[in-house]
């Protein structure tokens, strides 16, 4: 077994990565996950079958986010040891961060709803013990801002009149023109070719196809207009991503993301990574900043290089069997990774990560409950804010009391450049920008000391993300995907980056899972 960390000798010499394991095994592992979207028991049996593992393992996983959680909980029920390495010194759990107030409220400022549809994080939930409550995405009440006319949501259409639309446009819901033009391309394609959009590189000339085309250009090749497309896109909530990825959208239509229902984590979504946490027989290390990640030249040995900020700062060592790789690539592009391929930092480099910023506002009383009769959903709007989240834990209830306590609601939730303009701000002027805006919705927000405190997210600001999540831009499926897996010798990698199912946290735990999986074949 290697040997346990110790501080790095200033004449140590790094060894340098041997050859890559074989990519016909990679490979052929892959296969068996690439051709649908899998069941939790299908996945935990995928890594039983796989396990070739003949003695206990000693694990280096960089990053305690809910992949490397996922990973560390898998490896130890298997008997192996984990050392999870985690640079932030407060918190576990990655991108899924709740964001506690002394007073006892709390806002998400990362993952905030489990999809119906998402059965590998339900399986988790339920074998932690984490309790569920329903999250309410769309609600007729709330409200829609579009070229200065507010509509509530249930009446939408009466914002038209306000659009240069085309008369074959004039009578259709946003909901149609999703339904028409991006499910519409959908049923076009054969079961083989939707298949296809969920494999490692897509191989069917229709996927790769679509796989080159962004949204915008999807509804173009449909012949809606520009104004169409501003009216519908920001009622979908979906504007800042019109020049995105096509299949982006298409696979979550696949597994059917937002056709059924959501919930959220009751008492906030972190309790899901403190659960994982609570089963671990060895902690997460906080505060150990990883630098550099190596190779035994003998290939038997994985080991990261990293800062300990309990140590004064000082670069310790971690050494082991293999490591799984779980930092974010605008994380992973700054260490230093001699010896990866050129495909390997090249796929590191270019993997577009979307900005997303998020405001919370603390105010006297849900004014959204008593005033407008909201209780949950989101409202959309083209303004700085894009849109706005109710809670919705008052959703079935609607006690009066609860409504007329302080509370706190999601001001406003941005993605793309409209992330980056808000998120760049001070908090201040953040602040200024968010409530005189979002008051055109919500006149409420001027009250005097209605809104107590406002709390601002950047993802981009973050020093151990760098991004929100990551997003193919049109083409980088094929381009990329594919290196963004394979391992570089005994470093396997995981993160919502290293699967298809981008910004949620089933990706993490399926890609924990595969990693999992490759570690144990190869052992």
């Amino acid at each position: 077994m290697p040997t346990a960390s110790h501080v790095l000798s200033a004449d140590a010499a790094p060894a340098m990565f041997p050859p890559a394991n074989s990519r016909r095994e990679f490979l052929r592992l892959m296969a068996l996950a690439s051709a649908a979207p899998l069941s939790a028991s299908h996945l935990m049996a995928q890594v039983d079958e796989a396990t070739k593992a003949t003695k206990p393992l000693k694990i280096i996983i960089a990053g305690a986010g809910l992949a490397g959680l996922c990973a560390a909980y898998e490896l130890e029920k298997r008997g192996h040891q984990c050392v999870i390495l985690e640079a932030d010194g407060s918190h576990i759990g990655g991108r899924v961060r709740t964001l506690r107030l002394p007073d006892g409220l709390h806002g998400e400022a990362g993952a905030m709803r489990v999809p119906e549809s998402h059965q590998v994080t339900r399986h988790y939930l339920k074998e932690l013990g984490v309790a569920l409550q329903p999250f309410v995405y769309t609600n007729k009440n709330a409200w829609c801002y579009l070229r200065g006319h507010k509509a509530r949501m249930a009446d939408v259409d009466s914002l038209k009149q306000h659009f240069k639309l085309r008369e074959n446009e004039k009578a259709l819901s946003p909901g149609d023109m999703w339904r028409m033009s991006v499910e519409g391309w959908l049923k076009k394609l054969s079961e083989a070719e939707q298949k296809d959009l969920l494999a490692i590189t897509p191989a069917t000339p229709a996927s790769q196809a679509l796989e080159k085309m962004t949204l915008r250009q999807l509804l173009e090749a449909d012949g809606y207009s520009e104004e169409m497309m501003e009216y519908a896109s920001v009622i979908w909530g979906q504007e800042a991503l019109l020049d995105s990825g096509a299949t982006e959208h298409l696979r979550e239509e696949m597994t059917n993301v937002w056709n059924l229902s959501f919930d959220e984590i009751v008492g906030g979504t972190d309790r899901f990574a403190t659960a994982f946490v609570d089963k671990l027989k060895t902690k997460p290390r906080t505060g150990c900043e990883i630098i550099r990640l190596e190779q035994s030249a003998d290939g038997k040995h994985a080991a990261a290089v990293f800062r300990n900020r309990a140590n004064q700062g000082a670069e310790e060592r971690e050494e082991g069997d293999f490591l799984i790789c779980t930092l974010p690539c605008p994380v992973l592009g700054r260490i230093e990774t001699p010896g990866f391929s050129g495909e390997k930092k090249r796929s590191i480099r270019q993997l577009v990560y979307d900005s997303s910023t998020k405001v919370l506002a603390v105010t006297k009383r849900r004014f959204w409950e008593m005033d407008d009769g909201i209780y949950g959903g989101g409202t959309f709007t083209d303004l700085p804010t894009t849109s706005t989240y109710y809670p919705a834990d008052n959703a079935q209830a609607r006690d009066p009391a609860v409504s007329a306590r302080q509370s706190i609601f999601l001001a406003s939730y941005s993605w793309g450049q409209h992330a980056r303009r808000l998120g760049m701000l001070e908090p201040a002027l953040q602040r200024e920008v968010v409530l005189t805006h979002l008051s055109k919705v919500h006149p409420q927000l001027a009250e005097p000391d209605m809104v107590q405190r406002t709390i601002g997210w950047s993802w981009d600001r973050h020093a151990w993300a760098g991004g929100a999540f990551a997003w193919f831009n049109a083409g980088q499926h094929s381009t990329l995907y594919r290196h963004l897996l394979e391992p570089e010798g005994r470093i396997h990698f995981a993160g919502e980056h290293a699967s298809l199912n981008h910004t949620w946290m089933q990706g993490a735990l399926e890609s924990a899972l595969r990693a999992v999986k490759e570690v144990l074949a190869v052992a």
